[in-house]
């Protein structure tokens, strides 16, 4: 019975702090201060509910040369990359209900040089079902259309490209869908795409903080530019510099959270399109329809987009609950929809637990191998067999420390291994694959000898095994655990104790 007590108490101890109560700011804040003191994550969040934000908040910074830091704000901007695709369809579906195109409108009427034109529809081009070489993922190296003079250059560029399938015959994402549609904007608006997006979504929604075009986006000034972590933040060359970056209609808006959720609430509440165009956009079993995702979280349905080079944003609307959240991120660690998913648990008041420190959780494992240690010397006294309880715990934590003393002599040794161990660990961890694999086989290995010599002994001193396999199994899941956030299931079974 006291074993079965204690083994709820560490249950309780390593899940954290479980939440039930109804949505407020300290929440996630916590959630979000977590992150950035880890070094898990750079960015910024906005959350609006029945059209209202209810929450705000960015981490991080937005600009780091050397000592010298910038932190985010809510006013930072960041890129939407393929989120754009969203407002693409949305300004075809407002064309198509002003009468000038249809969603049975084939590319020849636009460009009848690229392959299977006559056979490509505007709806197969939303659905990414035109079989269109996608210019960016396609190939080994994304085709760079930066420095290109015209549009007509670029949909040459494009019309030498082997198509993948004959439209409509399966699904395949394509970012030159976008880019085209974006062209047919501009062709039948008689206008700049940045213009369309200006007239028909930024002036109508006071979009103060959504821009299009290179020359426009290097004008401003509170951006976020893109970092990877390495011990430090350390800049992404290839995305560093905006000025660089060909706005394009499949990836090309620069906006701020805030700004995304009062686009996707408008699109919702239909003060963008009809009702008729919005379950136009939101019909059919596929995860993607036109220029909308599907996101299920649990018994959740949302429709939304994500994007992402190496910095990433995501945005989801959630019908049943009038729920909108925008993310975008200039530095992650960690990914972004575990972010968001626990996030969506919060705001519906699901279970949910902060995972603790991961310096604190080393040496938790280390106690609890003491712990069991101490329990089988009062259980079973002078049963040398019970030394098997120790090992586990010391084994895995003597792995913890001599892979952090490893790495720390591999990065240098600025670290205290006592008091840095575990984050650099976890660095060393994220780029290093084949480490990571050989402790976790060694820790599988070393458990099999281990659970048969507790089962030898069991029977020996005719002992119950079965009360004793989870603690037993703690430190191994303890293990998963600091590499990752807290399974919610953890959180799950918390609530029916």
């Amino acid at each position: 019975m006291k074993l079965r007590t204690l083994f709820f108490a560490l249950l309780i101890l390593i899940s954290g702090h479980t939440y039930s109560q109804d949505l407020n700011s300290k929440k996630l804040d916590e959630f979000f201060n977590s992150l950035e003191k880890r070094n898990e994550a750079m960015g910024s969040i906005a959350i609006s509910k029945n059209g209202k934000h209810i929450y705000s908040k960015a981490i991080g910074y937005r600009t780091i040369e050397g000592k010298n830091t910038t932190p985010s704000n809510t006013a930072t901007h960041f890129r939407a990359w393929s989120i754009t695709k969203t407002y693409t369809a949305v300004m075809i579906l407002q064309l198509i209900e002003e009468g000038k195109l249809s969603l049975h409108t084939t590319l020849d009427t636009y460009y009848p040089q690229v392959p299977n034109a006559k056979k490509i529809t505007v709806e197969s081009m939303l659905k990414h079902r035109s079989g269109l070489f996608d210019y960016v993922n396609d190939t080994d190296k994304p085709i760079s259309l930066h420095g290109i003079a015209d549009k007509d250059s670029v949909v040459a560029i494009i019309s030498r490209l082997k198509p993948n399938f004959e439209p409509g015959e399966d699904f395949r994402y394509s970012n030159t869908n976008y880019l085209l549609l974006g062209y047919i904007i501009e062709i039948l608006d008689e206008a700049t795409y940045e213009t369309s997006l200006f007239k028909r979504i930024s002036s109508k929604l006071n979009l103060n903080s959504t821009y299009f075009g290179t020359n426009t986006i290097s004008k401003l000034e509170n951006i976020a530019e893109t970092y990877h972590y390495d011990r430090n933040w350390k800049p992404v060359t290839g995305e560093a510099n905006y000025s660089n970056h060909l706005a394009t209609a499949d990836g090309g808006i620069i906006t701020t959270p805030e700004d995304m959720t009062l686009f996707i609430d408008a699109l919702f509440n239909e003060r963008l399109v009809s009702k008729q165009s919005l379950n136009t956009m939101l019909q059919g079993e596929e995860l993607y329809s036109l220029g909308l995702m599907k996101n299920q979280l649990e018994n959740y349905e949302g429709y939304g987009h994500t994007g992402g080079w190496i910095s990433e944003s995501s945005l989801f609307y959630y019908p049943e609950h009038k729920l909108a959240i925008a993310y975008a991120t200039n530095g992650i660690v960690i990914r972004k929809e575990d972010i968001l998913n626990n996030v969506l648990k919060i705001v519906l008041n699901k279970p949910f637990a902060v995972s603790m420190s991961r310096n604190l959780l080393a040496l938790l494992v280390f106690g609890i191998g003491l712990l069991l240690f101490i329990v089988g010397k009062l259980k079973f006294k002078k049963n040398l067999n019970t030394r098997y309880l120790l090992y586990l715990g010391y084994i895995i934590a003597i792995l913890y420390w001599a892979g952090t003393i490893i790495s720390g002599l591999l990065y240098g040794n600025s670290y205290s291994h006592i008091r840095d161990g575990i984050p650099i660990l976890d660095s060393f961890y994220s780029n290093s694959g084949t480490f990571n694999a050989i402790v976790q086989f060694t820790i599988s290995l070393l458990s099999i000898p281990f659970i048969y010599s507790i089962y030898r002994s069991s029977k020996r001193f005719s002992i119950h095994i079965l009360p004793l396999l989870p603690l037993i199994f703690i430190p191994i899941y303890l293990m998963g655990s600091s590499l990752f956030s807290f399974p919610n299931v953890l959180s799950h079974f918390l609530q029916t104790v």
